[in-house]
């Protein structure tokens, strides 16, 4: 099984042993970029995967499994992470049984043609004529790999994370609007604004936005929200509750779970705060993982990773205290998405 196959394989391996390509299509889909052709598509439904045999062409073999999902409006990152998983999963057992039943037969594929490799004309932004959803479908197809080229105040860079705006009306479309705690910058729009949470120059790390802009953007407003988000409107956050009764589900999404000292020093407070409000405190995580640590990316792009990673462990081991003395609530950890690092520990204090 190759995961991530970017060449073609020799005909010497798939002809001496059964071989099985697992592809993130449709019956029919062939090519590479299948996902991002699926978002900006806007496919409704999407094959999770199919699992096809090992041939001379491209995604031309017969398929022995496949598994379809409903498609999220979200990033490509998020969906491989998600439903292209358990689809995969789902997939691998009906091909462990299919392949030792003598009496199945594989689906042939339908030979389409390979669809066309997306260009960077086709991924980028026109700020005159693109709307915010339009801009941020592009944004998702684009995560991860190979990101959207934009260049803001003077920096080249590749555009990630991005979610729109209900309340900032009024800015030029490309105008920058607002910053906030977590790294996001608010940019206009046609018809209003959204936010971008992380930006990469190249060759360096993908960072939060307001750290490659850095004094470039000193004189932009601060838009604060509140500690903890309840409220239903599209803005950018990362820590947010839902109750019920007396239990309080606290989200702390932070990019890729990693979290730096001043993330951590919120959720900590955003405990504090819970403690005297519910009876029950469940840590959820975000969407994608449960959590993975400090913030590396920021600590190699510090000039004083020393100092700095000192006071990131130090911010996540406060954040571990507020919740081992909390001693007259029930805290619960829901470990539903994958932990790294000291996101595992964070885990077993419980």
């Amino acid at each position: 099984m190759h995961l991530f196959l970017k060449e073609y394989l020799p005909s010497s391996i798939y002809e001496s042993y059964p071989t099985f390509i697992l592809h993130p299509g449709i019956i029919g889909d062939r090519g590479h970029q299948s996902l991002d052709h699926a978002i900006n598509d806007e496919k409704e439904q999407w094959g999770g995967v199919v699992i096809l045999k090992a041939n001379k062409d491209l995604d031309a073999g017969d398929i022995y499994a496949s598994s379809n999902f409903s498609m999220r409006k979200t990033s490509k990152g998020s969906i491989y992470r998600n439903e292209v998983c358990d689809a995969t999963s789902s997939a691998l057992k009906d091909l462990l049984k299919n392949i030792s039943d003598k009496n199945f037969k594989p689906i042939p594929q339908i030979q389409n043609e390979i669809h066309r490799r997306l260009r960077e004309e086709d991924r980028r932004i026109d700020w005159q004529k693109d709307n915010s959803d339009t801009i941020i479908k592009k944004i998702n197809m684009s995560d991860s790999y190979p990101g959207v080229k934009e260049n803001f105040l003077g920096v080249e860079c590749f555009i990630y994370g991005a979610c729109k705006e209900d309340t900032f009306k009024g800015g030029k479309p490309k105008e920058i609007l607002a910053k906030r705690d977590g790294g996001a910058i608010c940019v206009g729009t046609l018809d209003g604004a959204i936010w971008i949470s992380h930006l990469k120059e190249e060759a360096k790390f993908k960072l939060p936005s307001t750290y490659v802009l850095k004094d470039k953007i000193k004189g932009i407003k601060e838009q604060r929200i509140s500690l903890i988000h309840e409220d239903d409107k599209n803005t950018f956050h990362e820590i947010y509750v839902e109750r019920c009764d007396d239990i309080a589900y606290l989200h702390f999404d932070f990019h890729n779970g990693a979290m730096n000292s001043e993330q951590a020093i919120r959720l900590k407070y955003a405990v504090e705060y819970l403690k005297e409000e519910c009876k029950v405190l469940v840590l959820m995580g975000g969407e994608e993982f449960f959590s993975n640590g400090i913030h590396l990316n920021i600590l190699e792009d510090s000039k004083k990773q020393g100092e700095d990673g000192w006071s990131n462990i130090n911010a996540m081991n406060d954040v571990v205290r507020s919740i081992l003395f909390a001693e007259d609530i029930i805290t619960v950890a829901s470990f539903s998405k994958n932990a790294g690092a000291g996101g595992v520990f964070f885990r077993t204090c419980l």
